[in-house]
């Protein structure tokens, strides 16, 4: 009962809270005296500066010009403003989980471990590579300290099963991260309406990859990109998930027959042209993303698109236009791709760290609202000034596009719920035609997927509990080889089919001990279904963030 309690005061207390205590930090254009460089002066003091090293992703989309992770203007700006010197450690994105495991081993991960996956994380907790930060936190640090007591669901969220804090995460609007573009100019010039259903996907894919849609008279086009985000959201289609668990009634059972579907369907899709046939070699998804930007597809499965990307898109189609699909209807009901998780864990701290005490720094320092604004939007009065509602607003976008474009992963800590109105998409920037065109896009992901009526299939990774360490091993040892499995039946033509590749899947699972991990998850959700973090939980605090912030 008394769990059930503070659930309550969870949903309905706790957004209510930061409100009024966490945003009044946020609101203001700076927290103290400037340098002129859009951050408070650092303070005098006789205290030795620290020095750590923080992971970042290497998307390879930093202009030459513009230096690399090892110098630019945003690393020069964060060793003079910050509290600490900071060498960052680019991870290649795609890759990430090989390469820090790699750098694990050898024993140079980086003090700040910054990633995105649950279950990687997950791992590097089983394996005793990351720092339990409860004494960290309290000792050491003020804004993030102060940001989990706003959110106590942070605090939640981060401990793991031996009671001990080990993640450090962010709060934000609910909101789409995959999506599918469709040329909307493709579907006029063909005569063709957006695909509502699975089967319509597939017809509408056909005619993109055989009909011509560019009009250069060349069997030159793709109906749709397998690589990059499409396995996941063609996964989605079909009621499967970003884990393998999923509700069926009261159970959390292991699904199968819906990755079985979305495999035999990616098959066909395959099978019939529809896609680049060497998909296989476009491991970080670049080749499909030219391929959009140069218009050869006709549907791109993937996520936001910053300006730079849609102004290449427009120059080399003139006359393209845009929409968002929703995601068809499959035989097992209608659902969205993945969204953002409004409370999301990001980083962690390597256990070999010399100083936490300067990483729980460099945490405090990236997370301030004035700070992790200038990391997204640049410095006030060089990159943007405020808009009629107090939102940045660019002040020369092509300066923009070259400068601050890539700092996405850098600000991936940033708390952006703190924005209040400008975090949510209604107030993206409209000083030029493809600023606007962004936002009317982000506007109709936001309808399209951020949907009750068209949930996400299952929990996001970071609600489900940490598996023991044998059981984080079946996984490990297992899920890439099942992944290879409904690979091969994707391209394996009638020699291999997607019942086969399921019989082998199973087959692997419950060789390396997956049942084992079934049934902890299974009593897991028996247990605490009343008191976890579930797909209402999340639902009820994207519905609340909008009313409490949207308009602050």
């Amino acid at each position: 009962m008394a769990q059930q309690g503070w659930k309550t005061r969870v949903r309905k207390g706790t957004l209510l809270l930061a409100a009024t205590g966490v945003f009044a930090a946020g609101c203001s254009t700076n927290s103290g005296p400037t340098n002129g460089t859009g951050s408070p002066a650092a303070a005098t003091t006789s205290e030795k500066r620290g020095n750590i090293t923080v992971s970042i992703y290497d998307r390879n989309n930093i202009p030459p010009e513009e230096g690399n992770w090892e110098r630019n203007r945003w690393v020069e700006w964060v060793n003079k403003n910050g509290p600490v010197d900071v060498k960052y450690v680019p991870v290649p994105r795609w890759e990430s989980l090989q390469k820090f495991n790699a750098l694990f081993a050898t024993g140079t991960a980086p003090d700040l471990v910054l990633e995105y996956d649950a279950g990687y994380r997950n791992q590097w907790y089983s394996q005793k590579l990351l720092m339990p930060l409860d004494d960290v936190i309290e000792k050491y640090s003020t804004s993030y300290k102060e940001l989990m007591k706003q959110f106590p669901q942070l605090k939640k969220l981060g401990t793991k099963d031996d009671g001990k804090i080990y993640e450090i995460g962010k709060v934000t609007p609910l909101s789409a991260l995959h999506r599918i573009y469709i040329r909307e100019d493709w579907l006029q010039k063909l005569g063709i309406t957006a695909p509502k259903t699975t089967e319509e996907f597939l017809t509408v894919a056909k005619a993109f990859a055989s009909q011509d849609p560019d009009g250069n008279g060349k069997a030159d086009t793709f109906g749709l990109n397998l690589s990059g985000n499409a396995m996941s959201i063609i996964s989605h289609m079909f009621g499967f998930g970003e884990v393998q668990w999923r509700f069926e009634g009261d159970k959390f059972i292991h699904e199968w027959d819906r990755i079985k579907a979305s495999v035999a369907f990616q098959k066909e899709l395959f099978n019939a042209g529809t896609a680049d046939k060497d998909f296989l070699a476009d491991k970080n998804g670049e080749k499909a993303k030219q391929d959009f930007l140069s218009g050869k597809l006709g549907m791109y499965l993937h996520q936001d698109i910053n300006d730079k990307d849609l102004d290449a898109f427009k120059k080399n189609n003139p006359g393209g236009k845009l929409a968002i699909l929703t995601l068809p209807k499959s035989q097992f009901g209608q659902y969205s791709p993945v969204v953002s998780s409004p409370i999301q864990m990001v980083g962690a701290i390597n256990v070999g760290a010399k100083d936490p005490k300067a990483v729980m720094q460099y945490v405090d320092f990236m997370i301030k609202p004035d700070h992790a604004r200038t990391i997204q939007s640049g410095v006030e009065g060089t990159h943007w000034s405020k808009d009629a509602v107090g939102c940045p607003k660019p002040i020369d976008a092509e300066k923009n596009k070259k400068e601050i474009t890539y700092t996405g992963d850098l600000g991936m800590m940033a708390s952006t719920l703190l924005f209040g109105k400008c975090s949510f998409s209604a107030q993206k920037p409209q000083d030029t035609e493809t600023l606007k065109q962004l936002r009317e896009l982000a506007l109709q992901a936001d309808s399209a997927y951020v949907s009750k009526d068209r949930p996400i299939p299952t929990l996001k990774p970071e609600y489900l509990p940490v598996l023991p360490q044998d059981l984080s091993l079946v996984v490990k040892n297992s899920e890439q080889q099942i992944k290879d499995i409904w690979l091969k039946a994707i391209v394996g033509g009638g020699g291999y089919t997607a019942e086969q590749a399921l019989a082998d899947a199973k087959g692997i699972w419950d060789k390396s001990g997956g049942l084992k991990v079934d049934e902890f998850y299974a009593k897991w959700y028996e247990t605490n279904k009343s008191k976890a973090f579930l797909l209402d939980d999340l639902y009820k605090f994207g519905e609340d963030a909008v009313k409490l912030y949207s308009d602050k």
